[in-house]
């Protein structure tokens, strides 16, 4: 776009003068060149000869130059035509300036005549652009050649230096005088002089401030305010409380009046914004060469083109054009007029003035439009960019810019990246939503790189470039694709190389790591174990040292007083006890050994594995207090009184210690050893408690742990070491002190790690023993019968009947080798394929089938045994105490109750009545040597098997299992002692209490009763193990009052009924039960009516629960049955006889 300003004419002559100067001095210079040129081209030629044309060609090319520069400023000093660059010519202009200021090209000129510090035409261009870059620069070309005199340089040089200094007195008025520029004239600010006199502190006095009362009172009389008050604002009013804070305060009059908002007519949205001027400048110094692609609306558009040029010089238009263009002129003014009548506000209007000096003096025109201070609508701007380059010449752009000038820097980045990316992607064509691409260069002012995505989110036609930008190889297809495709190329093979190198590398770092971590974490292991070992050797040798100060000092020990501290610990392996979902109740099953307070002698210490509330506490407070009732209604005159008062401090002899690390292990299944070790506080209380007194620790089921508990304590453990009793407690190591002790097992086979083996072995026997029906397989650690299987193989093997016919051919040479060979390969054939569908697991929860059962066999060891071959069987556990001078004492024994399982003992029925005493002792006394031999001292149990042999008629006692520890039953058997005062004859395996009986008076006396002291038997029945989930609703206290409303209770005088054992204080769902009476069948018929009562009251038909009750109730059942049928027979033998 061009348009024309007036020249400033002050200085005419002077340039006319100063115009010849520069031109003599530039045609001195031209001459120069052409002299040098013509010089080195008559040189002779020679090896240089590539060096000469080179020269040449640079001395012909400043030649032009010079020239050009000579006609350059000639036109210069003559006139001042402005010219405006398009947008592309701004984007890539030519290296040389010719389109810049008066003042720009005299500076260019100097540095080509002189040399300047050496600064290059392109470095000047650059400066030059980069201050220009953004907007349209403006640059003033020639329109009539002038001479110019050679004295003008010096001065316009000299005038040059003025203008580049602002600070200079002449600089405004020579601005003024030459290009006709009016600068403001700017007066400095003058600072204020300080005043000498300082007031130092507050200048003000401090307001007052309304009291909190008056603040608060809300129908307190507001308080005046004066004129000086109001002055100082609405703020200072909030703050001092004379307007309350949540006070809503309304101005008068309000800053902001509605108003009713004036709407446009959306018919005018539709019509085209037409511009005030034409979209091109009237007089082109250069012909377009660029085909426009915006489509406008043909019935508005401006006044076509009228193009003066004759060889790159400009001519006067005619008068017949100008008047043509005038006319075309009102035209288009008339209708921008009649379609911006409804405009608030109105763009002012230019126009054309023509004036005729002789001819056309000089045609002035326009000034640019600026956009309006409030536009009532936004036209949708179409801009193109074609072939990478945006047209800049179309009406749409020119309004786009126009209207969008004060952001046009970042729009024309927005501009410059679209560009690139239409440019490397070839796209053909593209069009632009003008407003998005304002849109999006908001979002470049805040440094954001915008994406391909928002790129294209301003492109109208998005499908069709959209589409050519995802083609596969798009971007190589513009120019320089070549060098793109190879750059790609080079990259990804560069990244191929270097990633495969880097995972190399990686990979190797890895390793090197995860060596280095693994000989370190070896290392670490080594020397941690090496230190355990040293710590395990130091407890062992502190362990035996204690037993041996025990084993000299147990004489005076246990007849003196002394401290016992109970652990009722379960120190299983780590295997069974992950699977114990109970661990603590059933190590809490033996809280019945507070009742060791029967010895007048003892202190009890018990380590609770449960946290015990105040309810719990108090019950047992009451039963050891109890203690001292049943003495005086036992013992007569000073004896009475004695006793009394011994027990009537019972319970304060025991403790009961809760370690804090109960519940800090949840996920471990840690036993109560293992918790009192990380238990430091419970650890140093029963330390304190001890000092200075004769103690020893009486553990459950022993465990490592014990003897660090043991050192810290600094007192030996009443048994014997952890891994003798573990080894010991296996199934395989029983079997081997059983076998030592030569007393009856059952068949069967210890010591099995391998299939083949168990395959054989129970073959062998199946071949030995053809009564044997039923064969039981058990793990070595198994616990409460939690790892026995069983299968009835006889019943199921296709050969047992061929077995039973060559036995029968062989008869007495049966028992030879060779006789059982073929049976025997048959038997073992078969024997996989039974064991795999017909074995039953005890613990289903665990093991699901054959295979899971047998993998944790084999790892663990185990042993195959007969079950005995008879319908009735009994279980019988005698329990002992091996004390440390070896001498052992049997406790109780009892008959086991089944509910769960006929495998794991429920409960015991006490004393024993299926085999005759002196034989259970007899057997009790060989195993007990056989312990002694091997330093196995404490608590343990032994477990018998009796049944009638069908073959002799006769009854028959197996010895089945060895447990080492303090069990449950002997915690019960201490609770039945302790409330009835009784003991245990362990020759006769009877119990008996001493109880008041009345004296037969005659009637003639009439004095009071006398009562004398018999011993009566008593028989208990009693388990740990009462289960029922409806228990948890109910409280203690309305537990027992729901007994006693049913007369489930304990007679001191008669020293009968029943006696409960509270296990935890949670759930409450687990609760044992001791009951007590003069004969078996009564016991068992008490302890089965007691379940039924409680089952009754707990469950409803809504609300039954999980519970053993029933079940318990059905075997005490078959045992009174079994009973009565004894009797019965019994009685008829002596009748017959």
């Amino acid at each position: 776009m061009m348009a024309l300003v007036p020249r400033s004419n002050g200085n005419s002559n002077g340039d006319n003068q100063n115009a010849e100067k520069v031109c003599d001095i530039l045609q001195e210079i031209r001459d120069e060149f052409h002299t040098l040129r013509t010089f080195v081209s008559q040189q002779p030629q020679g090896n240089n000869n590539t060096d000469r044309n080179n020269l040449s060609e640079m001395l012909a090319r400043a030649e032009h130059t010079v020239k050009e520069r000579t006609d350059d400023v000639l036109n210069m000093l003559n006139g001042n035509t402005v010219t405006t660059l398009t947008f592309n010519q701004l984007r890539g202009g030519h290296p040389h300036m010719q389109d810049g200021s008066t003042l720009d090209q005299f500076n260019q000129y100097q540095q080509y005549r002189d040399g300047a510090n050496g600064v290059s035409r392109e470095r000047i261009y650059t400066s030059h652009q980069r201050y220009n870059e953004g907007m349209p620069i403006v640059s003033i070309g020639a329109q009539q050649q002038r001479l110019v005199a050679p004295g003008t340089v010096a001065r316009l040089e000299y005038e040059a230096k003025i203008m580049r200094n602002p600070f200079n007195k002449r600089n405004r008025q020579l601005l003024h005088d030459n290009y006709g520029i009016q600068l403001p004239i700017i007066e400095k600010q003058q600072r204020t002089p300080t005043s000498k006199n300082l007031m130092l502190g507050k200048t003000t006095e401090p307001l007052g401030i309304l009291p909190l009362k008056t603040r608060r009172n809300p129908i307190d009389y507001p308080v005046p305010l004066t004129s000086e008050d109001a002055k100082r604002g609405i703020i200072s009013l909030v703050e001092r409380g004379i307007i309350p804070q949540g006070a809503h305060i309304t101005l008068e009059p309000p800053p902001i009046q509605p108003k009713k908002s004036s709407l446009n007519d959306p018919a005018l949205r539709s019509k085209v914004y037409i511009r005030d001027e034409p979209n091109t400048s009237v007089y082109h110094l250069e012909p377009p060469n660029i085909k426009q692609l915006a489509i406008t609306d043909k019935t508005l558009s401006p006044p076509p083109l009228i193009d003066h040029t004759s060889s790159g010089t400009l001519t006067e238009p005619s008068e017949k054009d100008l008047a043509l263009l005038l006319a075309r002129n009102k035209s288009h003014e008339s209708a921008i007029n009649e379609s911006r009548k409804s405009s608030a506000n109105q763009i002012q209007k230019g126009s054309l003035m023509v004036t005729n000096s002789g001819g056309i003096g000089s045609l002035v025109g326009r000034p640019l439009p600026t956009p309006a201070s409030n536009f009532e609508y936004k036209k949708t701007f179409r801009l193109i960019i074609q072939n990478g380059l945006t047209k800049d010449q179309t009406e749409d752009f020119l309004q786009f810019r126009q209207f969008y000038c004060l952001m046009w820097g970042s729009i024309v980045t927005v501009f410059r990246i679209l560009e690139k990316l239409m440019h490397d992607y070839a796209i053909p064509v593209a069009f632009i939503h003008g407003e998005k691409v304002a849109e999006l260069a908001q979002t470049i002012e805040f440094e954001h790189k915008p994406t391909i995505e928002e790129l294209l989110s301003t492109v109208i036609n998005r499908d069709e470039v959209e589409e050519l930008i995802k083609k596969p190889g798009r971007r190589f297809y513009g120019s320089g694709g070549k060098e793109r495709a190879a750059i790609a190329i080079q990259s990804y093979w560069r990244c191929f190389r270097d990633r495969r190198a880097y995972i190399r590398l990686r990979k190797r770092k890895w390793a090197a790591s995860v060596i280095a971590l693994t000989w370190l974490t070896q290392v670490k292991l080594s020397k941690v174990r090496k230190q355990l070992v040293i710590i395990r050797n130091r407890q062992l040798d502190l362990y035996k040292t204690k037993q041996n100060e025990l084993k000299r000092n147990w004489s005076s020990i246990s007849t003196n007083r002394r401290v016992i501290v109970h652990i009722p610990s379960l120190g299983l392996s780590q295997r069974v006890r992950r699977k114990l979902n109970n661990l603590p109740v059933r190590e809490n099953y033996q809280i019945g050994r507070l009742c060791d307070l029967d010895d007048p002698n003892v202190d009890i210490i018990y380590v609770s594995p449960m946290t015990i509330n105040d309810e719990i506490l108090q019950y047992y407070n009451k039963l050891m207090n109890l203690r001292a009732s049943i003495e005086q209604n036992t013992e007569q005159g000073s004896s009475s009184s004695s006793s009394s008062s011994t027990f009537a401090n019972a319970s304060e002899r025991f403790m009961i210690v809760v370690p804090e690390a109960l519940h800090s292990f949840p996920m471990h299944n840690m036993c109560l050893a293992t918790l009192l070790k990380y238990s430091p506080r419970a650890l140093k209380r029963i330390k304190n408690l001890i000092k200075g007194r004769d103690a020893y620790i009486v553990t459950g089921v022993s465990h490592v742990d014990d003897l660090y508990v043991s050192e810290y304590l600094d007192i030996p453990i009443f048994g014997c070491e952890p891994e003798v009793s573990y080894l010991y407690s296996t199934k395989s190591g029983s079997k081997r002190i059983f076998e030592a002790s030569k007393v009856p097992v059952p068949f069967g086979e210890y010591d099995i790690y391998n299939q083949q083996h168990l395959l054989e072995s129970l073959a062998q026997l199946i071949i030995e023993h053809l009564d044997v029906q039923r064969w039981l397989f058990k793990i070595d650690d198994d616990f409460d019968g939690l790892g026995i299987a069983y299968c009835d193989v006889v019943t199921y093997l296709p050969c047992y009947r061929n077995v039973l016919k060559e036995a029968a051919r062989f008869g007495d040479k049966w028992s030879n080798r060779w006789a059982q060979e073929h049976s025997y390969a048959k038997i073992l054939s078969e024997l996989p394929d039974i064991l795999e569908q017909h074995t039953i697991c005890v613990n289903k929860a665990q093991f699901n089938n054959w295979q899971d059962y047998l993998k944790v066999f084999l790892a663990q060891g185990g042993i195959i045994e007969a079950y005995p071959p008879s319908d009735s069987v009994t279980s019988i556990t005698v329990c002992l105490s091996i004390e440390p001078d070896g001498h052992h004492t049997i406790i109780c024994s009892g008959d086991h109750l089944h509910a769960e399982s006929q495998f794991s003992c429920w409960g015991l029925s006490f004393p024993q009545s299926s085999v005759e005493p002196h034989e259970l002792n007899l057997y009790c006394s060989q195993i007990v040597e056989q312990c002694k031999q091997r330093n196995i001292y404490g608590y343990i149990d032994i477990d018998f098997v009796t049944f009638i042999d069908a073959k002799t008629d006769k009854q028959q006692v197996w010895i089945v299992d060895l447990s080492i520890g303090y069990s449950e039953h002997i915690s019960l058997y201490r609770v039945m002692r302790f409330v009835t005062t009784g003991h245990f004859d362990p020759q006769t395996h009877s119990f008996t209490a001493k109880v008041k009986q009345a004296k037969r008076l005659r009637n003639w006396q009439g004095s009071a009763p006398e009562y004398n002291i018999v011993e009566r038997n008593r028989y208990a029945v009693w388990s740990a193990r009462l289960h029922h989930s409806n228990l948890s609703v109910l409280h203690y206290s309305v537990f027992f009052q729901m007994c006693r409303a049913h007369g489930v209770g304990f007679d001191i005088r008669e020293k009968q009924g029943s006696v409960f054992t509270l296990l935890e204080c949670d759930r409450h769902e687990n609760i044992g039960m001791i009951t007590i009476g003069d004969t078996l069948q009564n016991t068992l018929s008490n302890f089965a009516y007691n379940l039924n009562a409680i089952n009754q009251e707990i469950t409803t038909a809504s609300m039954k629960g999980r519970s053993n009750f029933i079940l318990a109730i059905n075997d005490i059942e078959n045992i009174l049955g079994i009973t009565q049928e004894n009797a019965s027979n019994e009685s008829t033998a002596n009748a017959t006889s």
